[in-house]
């Protein structure tokens, strides 16, 4: 996979104009199949393994080449309209017609999603094209920022405040930033690796410890790095990791899942890691798959009123 970037699609696709007949507007049976899949796929691991109390569905826009797509009930009404190769957003933005899955908000605080049905990835001819179990894995973990996103704000509020990012400010913004330093990017993968170590170590003790001693590490490396003028990245390094190790974590947690994806545990790490380009994706993966080995109620932390980061849910399966 599926190191796929969350707010910005990387790979135009050449697409014919839109249709202009509102009534050729109906969603081709393979893109509703997998948009009804994706979206029970989320109601499993919502209820079953978050354990998540039920709220408002966030507005959902799909679109293929002719038309978008849009609904407040997932799986039950899709609106279909045409476009000329530009979408709109229900925050009053567009995108162009092309590979893209983000979460977003709009003006009155409310979540939306939204996401190229599989026609346009396949036509893309990406590595991914044709997998569409693999793009439900995107759609999960994207889909899972719907929820974050609320239970964060206050946080990414007070991050804001201390230094206020450029539009383009995203997961790999700090990846930018620092990969060109090799200490950094030693000390990080360093710290990533243990992490899988320790998910994967049959020993409880022992995972453990390797995790103790990834977390010493992430400690020193934000203590090293993360001061003076760059002392604001500690705020977005510990809220990133949570975003994208969640999202990771529920598409993995899918893929594994006999009733899902069917995929071994190890299987599902391995395609989750896909590349193993993104440093976000990477350690937050390993990080929620320790978390969630040793902090049972985790979910309950990472989404109650004064929500968890990842740092320290670490902490706590350290300790625990």
């Amino acid at each position: 996979m599926m190191a796929l970037r969350t707010l910005a699609a990387v790979i135009a696709v050449l697409l014919p104009a839109a249709a202009s007949a509102a009534n050729q507007c109906a969603m081709s049976a393979p893109d509703r199949a997998w948009i009804e899949t994706s979206t029970r796929a989320w109601d499993r691991m919502a209820t079953q393994r978050l354990k998540l109390q039920p709220t408002a569905a966030p507005t959902i826009v799909l679109f293929d080449a002719r038309c978008r797509f849009e609904s407040a009930a997932p799986g039950k009404t899709w609106n279909g309209t045409a476009h000329a190769g530009s979408v709109q957003l229900p925050d009053g933005g567009h995108v162009p017609v092309q590979v893209t899955s983000f979460a977003g908000v709009d003006g009155t605080g409310k979540p939306f999603f939204v996401m190229a049905l599989p026609s346009v990835w396949d036509a893309a001819r990406l590595p991914i094209s044709g997998d569409h179990v693999g793009l439900t894995g995107v759609f999960l973990h994207e889909f899972s920022h719907t929820r974050q996103t609320p239970a964060l704000k206050l946080l990414f509020d007070a991050a804001e405040r201390l230094r206020p990012m450029p539009e383009d400010f995203s997961d790999d913004s700090l990846q930018k930033n620092f990969e060109r330093d090799r200490t950094y990017a030693a000390a990080f993968a360093l710290e990533r690796d243990l992490l899988f170590q320790a998910a994967a170590e049959p020993d409880a003790s022992k995972a453990k410890a390797l995790a103790g001693q990834a977390l010493a590490l992430m400690e020193a490396r934000q203590k090293r790095w993360f001061t003076g003028k760059d002392v604001y990245w500690k705020a977005y390094d510990d809220l990133f990791l949570t975003m994208e190790g969640l999202g990771q974590w529920v598409a993995y947690a899918w893929l594994a899942d006999p009733k899902g994806g069917g995929l071994d545990a190890a299987a599902a790490v391995d395609k989750m890691r896909g590349s193993r380009r993104w440093w976000s994706q990477e350690e937050g993966l390993a990080l929620f798959l320790v978390i969630d080995r040793f902090v049972p109620n985790w979910p309950e932390q990472a989404f109650g009123s004064k929500p968890a980061l990842g740092i320290d849910l670490l902490r706590r399966a350290v300790g625990g």
